[in-house]
């Protein structure tokens, strides 16, 4: 009698398991995407912002818009900042999203399911130093995302984790 009350009560766990598995579906990944153009959207921002071959003066500026789409259910942020083999560039060179001049990150808030327009300004100082005159450096737009509400850059926080990225 044991040995029956044994086989039902793992036969009933047993329908109970395959009835929770299946009913636990997958949940289709939240993230990032973005786009060039805002019609095709990937995880990755492979499109250059900017050409690789720019000379930049003093006072110069380059413009340039993505589109980012927040498909999950939080609200975040995105911050561009630069990255370079040359610091004296990073420090000649300020980022802005739309009217903002922040220095070397700037972000924006986009709410869940938002698909928002990113416009970047990428400027030299009037008051850039020699160093970035006669030297050469490789300039990369960095684009991070996080589910941060703060209006302060990782960057200048110390805070750089849980993030998805893309750079260009």
């Amino acid at each position: 009698m044991k040995h029956n009350t044994f086989v039902a009560c793992t036969a009933a766990f047993a329908g109970i398991a395959v009835v929770l598995l299946l009913g636990a579906g997958s949940t289709p990944a939240q993230t990032v995407k973005y786009s060039a153009d805002g019609e095709r959207w990937d995880t990755d921002f492979v499109s250059p912002l900017f050409g690789r071959d720019i000379r930049w003066v003093p006072q110069d500026s380059r413009s340039s818009q993505f589109h980012v789409f927040n498909d999950s259910d939080t609200d975040g942020r995105l911050w561009v900042s630069l990255a370079s083999d040359n610091p004296a560039f990073v420090r000649a060179l300020d980022v802005s999203i739309g009217d903002t001049v922040t220095g070397s990150c700037a972000l924006t808030i986009v709410a869940a399911g938002e698909k928002k327009r990113i416009d970047v300004v990428v400027a030299m100082s009037e008051a850039a130093g020699n160093d970035t005159r006669t030297s050469t450096a490789r300039i990369d737009l960095v684009l991070q995302w996080d589910h941060s509400m703060s209006d302060v850059c990782p960057e200048l926080s110390g805070a750089r984790m849980d993030m998805e990225g893309a750079q260009s």
